[in-house]
């Protein structure tokens, strides 16, 4: 009976959740004082618990110019004390660094306790601007 009850409630449910489109640009979440904030979730697939030691960064980069190295905007570094991913990381930095005509990327690594690469980003997290979210959800690669 009670399932008879939810089969015509269940699309009506689902089409509440389902995001809207708009046709406007999205624009990035301001924080008080001219703060913007980027928010990354990174994981990676191999079914390991990475032991204590291993420390996650994660960087916003200005990716406009490409015959330049990526400029800095902000970076989160953490020490993953054997925590198990997904891992969570908020970049903030000052709105008035965001030039609406540039392209902005987030990317993320893994070291380990000596400094070598363990996991690292292969492909590109566009944010910001160009309809691109404030966030991005980052799987990254083991590096052998």
């Amino acid at each position: 009976m009670r399932r008879a009850l939810l089969i015509p409630i269940l699309p009506l449910a689902l089409m509440a959740c389902a995001p809207t489109p708009s046709g406007e640009p999205q624009t990035p979440p301001r924080v008080g004082h001219g703060m913007t904030v980027v928010n990354v979730t990174a994981t990676y697939r191999e079914r390991i618990l990475l032991p204590p030691g291993h420390v996650l960064k994660v960087r916003l980069e200005d990716v406009s110019r490409a015959d330049a190295p990526a400029e800095v905007l902000a970076e989160h570094a953490e020490p993953l004390n054997g925590r198990a991913p997904p891992y969570q990381a908020t970049l903030g930095f000052p709105s008035s660094q965001i030039d609406p005509r540039h392209t902005y990327a987030v990317r993320a690594e893994i070291r380990d306790p000596s400094g070598a690469l363990r996991f690292t980003t292969d492909t590109r997290h566009a944010v910001l601007t160009h309809g691109a979210p404030a966030r991005a959800d980052i799987v990254l690669v083991a590096v052998r």
